[in-house]
């Protein structure tokens, strides 16, 4: 998930900076687009990296690219390589508030619950990193450690009582 995302916004920073997508709506269009090929890429080949996903990155921006210039395609897929391989470090800023979104919009789910309530506070999270899109998929990561929590809590609640009541 937190590569998407970073991934995500490495794609709408070079689109909105080179002015290549008119409107809210093609933006949205192209990273549902985006997000479909990286989900593809990431659970059918093995041992992604990020130079596939920075090839998904540059063919995307490359279709809006009227120039043809294959200079400044080399160019801008050098940068966005530059800019994924730099977000994905702990120390970042993106990285940070990338990881803290998807935490929120998990921690959402689990504790909101998978309808509307938990579904609302995941997106409000993901959207602060413009990854609304991956909603869905945070809900679904999001029931499964909701449902491991429910187990866990059942097999070891005893347990983990005795050791608060001795402490």
């Amino acid at each position: 998930m937190f590569d998407i995302t970073c991934s995500i916004l490495v794609l709408r920073q070079t689109l909105v900076m080179e002015k290549m997508i008119s409107s809210h709506e093609e933006m949205e269009t192209t990273i549902q687009k985006c997000c479909k090929e990286l989900l593809r890429i990431l659970h059918t080949v093995e041992n992604t990296g990020l130079e596939e996903i920075v090839e998904v990155l540059s063919k995307i921006a490359d279709g809006f690219d009227k120039t043809n210039d294959t200079t400044k395609a080399e160019s801008r897929r050098l940068v966005m390589a530059r800019m994924l391989r730099k977000s994905v470090q702990a120390e970042d800023s993106v990285f940070v508030k990338v990881s803290r979104a998807v935490y929120l919009a998990t921690r959402g789910v689990v504790l909101g619950g998978s309808g509307n309530h938990g579904r609302l506070l995941a997106e409000m999270a993901l959207r602060q990193v413009g990854a609304a899109v991956l909603t869905d998929r945070v809900v679904e990561a999001g029931k499964v450690l909701g449902v491991m929590a429910s187990v866990t809590e059942r097999v070891h609640g005893p347990w983990y009582d005795r050791l608060i009541e001795n402490v």
